[in-house]
């Protein structure tokens, strides 16, 4: 028996929202339960982004509360932010029959591999840095000096592959999809 949660990180640009986003699109097709598990952030929504869809955007005084009351299963600052995952709506979605996906940096991934042993761990790649660097670019979200931090965390982030069961390299679109279908769904669907 296969687990029910996927811990599935990436370097900032790497591609992991757009497949998750794919892999939802999918599993609404099929009628699979899939819940994707929100985390809470001190960072500012970026444009576009909606609170509680892509993140519960919250103060730090809250978050810290938060901690206080152990609501989180891991919690760490990412480019200077305080990054949490939420407890309880993953124990609750899992025992409601949900396959449920965290997409979480790479250390908080480390921390709820401990706390969930039998989670399937995905890591997706970009094909190369400088092909990163131009996603970055391209999207437009962020400064030249932010962009250079998280290029800079993305080569230390690549060296954290190996502790994850599964390994994604994105060069196409399609391919890496089809690749995280056939991890989250191949006990159902050949």
């Amino acid at each position: 028996m296969s687990s029910s949660l996927y811990i599935i990180t990436a370097p900032s640009g790497a591609g992991k929202t757009t497949l998750i986003k794919r892999a939802l699109d999918h599993a609404n097709k099929i009628n699979e339960k899939v819940f994707l598990s929100i985390s809470h952030t001190t960072r500012p929504p970026r444009k576009g982004e909606i609170h509680g869809q892509d993140y519960f955007f919250i103060d730090e005084e809250e978050f810290n509360l938060n901690i206080e009351k152990s609501e989180y299963i891991e919690h760490a600052i990412v480019h200077g932010n305080l990054y949490g995952t939420p407890k309880t709506p993953i124990e609750e979605n899992l025992l409601n029959g949900y396959k449920v996906l965290l997409e979480i940096d790479w250390q908080g991934a480390l921390e709820i591999m401990k706390y969930y042993s039998e989670a399937e761990s995905i890591f997706i790649s970009p094909p190369s840095i400088q092909e990163l660097e131009k996603r970055l670019r391209d999207r437009g979200l962020d400064s030249e000096e932010v962009i250079s931090m998280r290029i800079d965390g993305a080569k230390a982030e690549l060296d954290q592959s190996k502790h994850f069961k599964y390994q994604i390299n994105n060069i196409s679109l399609d391919i890496a999809t089809k690749n995280l279908l056939n991890i989250m769904f191949r006990e159902n669907h050949g």
